[in-house]
């Protein structure tokens, strides 16, 4: 094997993903490259990905979702034991494992996105608590039927627990300390039951001076002594002018500051004041906004960007500070004091995703449900450490004094590319709190090379065993059939598919021989594996091939059939719903016939040690065609694609019908937030008149707390409104607003 990848970290990340089912914890200082490395991993991996964070920021910096709405958990905290302490009244929600699972309200097609799903990354961790990681692994073993850690979901943890920590509040940790030495996401009960691999990233590429690296380990471990703060003071200028210096950003601990500083700096500026307003699509929390809605700028105006520079120029990247060079209603250019060429900044679009699994294809695919669109700038004389995370600064001045987490003061240090750009704004005096000793033992656990390679060899044979009795257990497709026999629960006079019940009948008798055979294909595999000879990967590999073989056109076979009986019952009235539970039944079996592919190529991977990869695996289904793929079209003629129809449109036709808001939820199978925000949509558009939803009083009364708060944003009208107004009026209202400026414009 190269050395260079022996002792490369990224090499057995991806290693560990590919070829394993083992949960995997990547760590690494600030500036190593974890979120890079996470991108890398979404991008090439064969496994269904998805991707998930304990915040809505953190989550849309990652292209994920929050673990809240992704696995539909309640706020507050969660113990592991049914028994509810004796603790008086309490000011928050405090779920147990049956009140979890009782409560859980998840429907069918996240479930099965669950089941689906084969890796799940988790980015930020520090901020994740155990106690939330608890309550993950209680719905993972339910949703997905299997009582292993996380319902023998691979989990890949990313972030580094010198940095931000979990948040819990005095009266939580009351309750929470019976059950957890600390909060961090390591003592959740499943770690008991795992053999967590523990690798970190070592090569720094945000600093290169060694000394300054040594100064910040210090601070990250909280090993400082006097010699560190002293060469630390020697950065403390009394009456440092930030706006007599260009380049420098303050770096301070509250919002409050930051917020005083860029709006005192802005106002001093004597140019013309341009705002810009974000456009904000479909679902994106206002919580999870990356900048503020409305940008203010002006000519002279020190700024940041947020974003690498998506044209490939590299004109700007995350974290570079530069000054309004000139600003009008269209166009804004950023000049920098390093030398380099001024910009012309160009919008940026951030999206909100969800994930849902493809009946078709049986992979799980990312579905925008929400964008934010703006330019990827913020005032930047002052940010607060927090949401400095992740940037890059070569100048800053850095305001401590209040530090509230010891984590603060590294994030803060660690955002500098050297000391020679670093200002105190106040000696440092604290050297922060005593290090939690089960912190530091948990960080000592890194997993070495040599571990590294046994622990590997052990568990990609593992799981390439599991895969190899998986592909071969065709249980799932006579559960399936069981429970679509199950819906032909109507009369005949009443239901046009319930004539059909004899058909459903015989393909349950068919398919439970194929099982039975599978079943005895299982054994010679299991017979196979515990032999455990040398050679034993190369038999498995042959008689594997040789199955696949024979299976595979009895399952196509299986597949033409419901083809066929879908053709059949397609011109009937009344079906639709039948029509697409035959297309789920369908797919079922083309999921069974992926699954075995996989194994197939999984295994000679792991044969030849090598990794099966996104990109082998696309080109293994690509030559597997399903049914409705294969129709022929005739010759000069091209296939056309139905146009496909906005689904708030769909939602305002309905309503248009006379159906409620609450109908059409049910109807479509979406939740009422999504219904609401497609109603909002069309008053935008003109397509429904507000007139029809709310009476003029109402608006009226509305339309001058919008008038008099003068923000985009909900929560502040609803509080200034009060209980007789809900937000989904006060949001409809917001979007007739929107419309009717709009039409203003228009008729100027």
């Amino acid at each position: 094997m190269n050395k260079v990848k022996e002792n490369n970290v990224s090499y057995y990340v991806s290693k560990f993903i590919n070829g394993t089912n083992q949960a995997v914890f990547l760590t690494g200082k600030a500036g190593t490259g974890k979120t890079t490395l996470l991108k890398q991993i979404v991008a090439t991996t064969h496994k269904k990905t998805v991707v998930a964070a304990p915040t809505g920021i953190a989550a849309i910096n990652a292209g994920g979702v929050t673990l809240h709405s992704l696995f539909h958990l309640p706020f507050g905290s969660f113990i592991p034991d049914n028994v509810i302490p004796a603790a008086g009244e309490l000011s928050f929600q405090l779920t147990t494992p049956k009140t979890l699972i009782r409560n859980l309200k998840m429907n069918s097609h996240k479930k099965v996105l669950i089941r689906e799903m084969e890796l799940l990354i988790i980015d930020e961790v520090s901020m994740l608590r155990a106690d939330l990681l608890d309550a993950i692994d209680n719905i993972l073993r339910y949703v997905r039927r299997n009582n292993n850690p996380f319902g023998g979901l691979q989990i890949l943890f990313i972030g580094d627990l010198w940095q931000l920590p979990p948040v819990v509040k005095n009266e939580e940790w009351s309750i929470l300390k019976n059950y957890y030495s600390n909060i961090f996401f390591f003592n959740a009960i499943p770690f008991k039951q795992i053999d967590l691999i523990h690798l970190e990233l070592e090569k720094i590429y945000r600093q290169t001076d060694p000394d300054f690296i040594d100064l910040l380990n210090n601070f990250r471990l909280n090993k400082i002594n006097q010699t560190d703060i002293d060469i630390i003071n020697k950065q403390y200028k009394n009456q440092f002018s930030l706006l007599e210096n260009a380049g420098y950003i303050y770096l301070t601990t509250h919002n409050y500051k930051a917020d005083k500083i860029n709006k005192q700096a802005l106002e001093k500026l004597t140019g013309t004041l341009y705002s810009f307003e974000a456009e904000v699509n479909g679902e994106f929390s206002e919580y999870a906004f990356p900048i503020n809605v409305t940008l203010e700028l002006k000519e002279g105006a020190q700024v940041m960007f947020i974003k690498n520079d998506y044209s490939g120029n590299q004109a700007y990247y995350n974290g570079k500070i530069g000054k309004i060079d000139s600003v009008s209603d269209d166009n804004i250019r950023v000049s920098f004091p390093d030398g380099t060429p001024s910009a012309v900044v160009e919008q940026y679009t951030w999206e909100n995703k969800k994930f849902a699994l493809n009946q078709d294809t049986k992979e799980i695919e990312e579905r925008i449900v929400g964008t934010f669109v703006q330019y990827p700038i913020k005032l930047a004389w002052a940010v607060t450490i927090h949401k400095s995370q992740g940037l890059t600064f070569e100048k800053a001045i850095i305001d401590i004094s209040q530090a509230f987490a010891a984590g603060q003061t590294y994030v803060a240090l660690s955002r500098l590319t050297s000391l020679k750009g670093l200002v105190l704004a106040s000696p440092v005096r604290w050297s922060g709190p005593e290090t939690d000793k089960a912190l530091f033992s948990f960080a000592q656990s890194k997993t070495s090379v040599n571990d590294a390679n046994k622990k590997y060899s052990t568990a990609s044979k593992q799981y390439v065993n599991n895969r190899m009795l998986e592909a071969f257990n065709f249980n799932g497709l006579i559960t399936a059939l069981r429970e679509h026999i199950g819906t032909y629960d109507k009369d005949a006079n009443k239901s046009a598919k319930q004539k059909y019940l004899g058909w459903a009948q015989s393909q349950i008798k068919n398919t439970q021989t194929l099982v039975e055979i599978s079943g005895k294909f299982q054994n010679q595999i299991k017979s196979i594996i515990k032999s455990d000879e040398e050679d034993y990967l190369i038999r498995l590999k042959e008689r594997v091939t040789a199955a696949k073989d024979y299976f595979l056109p009895l399952l196509k076979e299986k597949q033409d059939e419901i083809e066929s009986h879908i053709n059949l019952v397609r011109k009937e009235k009344g079906i639709k719903k039948y029509l697409k539970e035959l297309k789920i039944l369908q797919g079922i079996f083309y999921g069974q016939i992926l699954v075995i592919h996989k194994a197939e190529a999984l295994c000679g991977a792991i044969l030849n040690n090598e990794e099966l990869n996104k990109k082998t695996f696309q080109s293994i289904i690509e030559t597997i065609k399903k049914p409705d793929e294969e129709k022929k079209v005739e010759p000069g003629k091209t296939k056309k694609s139905e146009p496909k129809i906005k689904t708030s449109l769909i939602t305002c036709a309905l309503y248009k019908q006379g159906k409620s808001l609450e109908e059409i939820a049910v109807e479509r199978s979406l939740n009422i937030r999504t219904i609401e925000n497609h109603i909002s949509n069309c008053i935008e558009e003109g397509i429904i008149k507000i007139s029809d939803l709310i009476v003029q009083e109402r608006i009226d009364e509305i339309e001058n707390a919008t008038t008099e708060l003068n923000t985009p944003f909900l929560k502040p009208i609803k509080e200034h409104l009060g209980d007789d107004f809900s937000y989904p009026e006060i949001k409809f209202v917001m979007s007739w607003i929107k419309y009717k400026n709009t039409v203003d414009k228009s008729n100027i």
